[in-house]
């Protein structure tokens, strides 16, 4: 079943014709200039988390401390709380591994060591600094909105909503490519077809390297496509999507 990271990596064709200027070059003048380093600013409880060499599960040990915030978030308890706790612990590795499928063993095993857990928590405390960061009220943050499909892409759960801001999560060592950009562009160009509230800004959060990113949507596809407006580029995704003729709506 085709994902939207599927979409964003591949149909080479569509893209470069839809967005001609996401280019390597614009990628690179992006990172540079819509990167905010949060340890940098005043008074920052912000940290760099390099990846320890004991750690060899990297996308679980980013979606257990995603899980670890997301319930941080839903209780009101800290992230150190939770550390505490066996069962919750154990609740949030089911949780993470629920959603990266390949990880789950029949016989329930935990496989992440004591160093990937620590740093899992380490990283899941990043989340709260970025709130506090935000200076937005509790109930402004939802994690995994659900967007609706279109064609054939089904239903996708999106990462974290922040106000009039959608952002996408990427716990990762190097810097943001053009599919990471077309990814959250998918997620928003699918909203725009709902009757429900839209995004006006878009972003990135990456809680290893403490790197902030929160850019206009409307700039970002203006300087992309070569002046056309959200309206336009949102539609013709919308229309390319549905044209592949396979219907699909359900969250995968």
């Amino acid at each position: 079943m085709i994902s939207e990271k599927n979409v964003a990596s591949v149909f080479n064709g569509f893209w470069e014709e839809t967005l001609p200027l996401l280019t390597p070059s614009f990628v690179r003048v992006f990172n540079e200039a819509h990167c905010e380093e949060l340890v940098e600013q005043p008074s920052s409880k912000f940290l760099r988390i390099p990846i320890a060499p004991e750690v060899t599960k990297h996308d679980l040990v980013a979606e257990f401390a995603f899980c670890a915030a997301e319930a941080s978030h839903a209780t009101g308890k800290a992230v150190s709380e939770l550390e505490k706790g066996p069962k919750t612990v154990k609740h949030i590795y089911e949780k993470a591994v629920l959603f990266l499928r390949r990880y789950d063993s029949a016989d329930g095993e935990f496989l992440l060591n004591d160093v990937e857990v620590e740093e899992a928590f380490k990283l899941a405390d990043q989340y709260q600094c970025f709130f506090d960061y935000l200076h937005l009220r509790h109930t402004e943050i939802k994690f995994r909105p659900k967007i609706k499909g279109a064609g054939f892409l089904g239903g996708c759960t999106a990462d974290l909503s922040a106000g009039d801001t959608l952002y996408e999560i990427k716990a990762i060592s190097r810097n943001l490519s053009g599919k990471d950009i077309r990814q959250l562009l998918i997620y928003l160009g699918l909203r725009s077809a709902a009757d429900e509230s839209q995004w006006e800004y878009a972003g990135f959060f990456n809680p290893r390297r403490a790197l902030h990113y929160r850019f206009s949507v409307e700039h970002l596809i203006y300087r992309t496509s070569g002046g056309k407006s959200k309206a336009e580029v949102f539609d013709r995704l919308l229309r390319f999507l549905d044209s592949r003729g396979i219907e699909l709506d359900t969250p995968f």
